[in-house]
């Protein structure tokens, strides 16, 4: 599934439930920035990366999670670093906003509505300009705040 019929599908469905947000997973390595394996990390950003996580950021009706296994001293690192772009990230790693059901336990497993991660299958050269066009449309018609 491409990432824009993942985020169409997660968006109709919180209209139908009626709910307040989405929530969007987002991986760090190989999926916003290429990935460095040295201490001094640089930040090479995917085309596109920067601005679509800033609408995302500033759109009401997403909740973005930070999905890394990286230290987290370095995550707070990265995430100094994002701010400086206006790229929130709401939580790390958990949703601590869904609770637990009669049916669901997330518990052990994150509840997200959409994943954007290299090993979900996104391929940060190509996705994040198709989802930026898809997210400022999406804004632009007001389905989207």
């Amino acid at each position: 599934m491409s990432i824009v019929k993942s985020f169409d599908k997660a968006l109709k469905r919180m209209e139908e439930c009626n709910w307040d947000k989405i929530y969007v997973l987002v991986d760090l390595h190989d999926t916003i920035f290429e990935a460095c394996y040295y201490e001094n990390e640089e930040y090479k950003w995917y085309p596109y990366a920067k601005e679509t996580l800033e609408l995302m950021s500033h759109a009401k009706y997403i909740s973005l999670i930070l999905w890394t296994s990286t230290h987290i001293n370095t995550v707070v690192k990265y995430i100094t670093y994002l701010k400086k772009f206006g790229i929130n990230f709401d939580m790390v790693n958990l949703n601590r906003e869904v609770k637990n059901t009669d049916l669901s336990c997330f518990d052990e497993k994150t509840y997200f509505n959409v994943g954007i991660d290299d090993k979900f299958g996104f391929d940060a050269e190509i996705e994040w300009k198709t989802l930026y066009y898809y997210l400022a449309e999406a804004i632009r018609l007001g389905k989207l705040r």
